[in-house]
């Protein structure tokens, strides 16, 4: 689960809940969290890019899928395999 998020103004840890999502250009998506004990929204500067269907789904983060490697020389079949 990790950490409770920790108010930048207050200093409050785990008062914060979710209250949207804002769209940046450079970082994508960012949650917006709101401090229940000062009444202020920030953007945690340690959390990763939301991804919109992620937060819908509410499962675990998935692995991306590593990328495809072109063939090198060696697995190429040689004229004699291919007789």
């Amino acid at each position: 689960m990790g950490r409770p998020h920790t108010c930048p103004y207050c200093r409050a840890v785990g008062k914060s809940v979710s209250k949207g999502v804002r769209r940046t250009k450079t970082m994508g998506d960012r949650r917006i969290r709101f401090c229940k004990a000062c009444k202020r929204k920030f953007t945690p500067k340690n959390q990763k890019q939301v991804d919109p269907h992620e937060e819908k789904a509410g499962s675990a983060a998935a692995e991306p899928a590593p990328a495809a490697e072109a063939p090198s020389a060696t697995d190429a079949p040689t004229a004699q395999q291919a007789q």
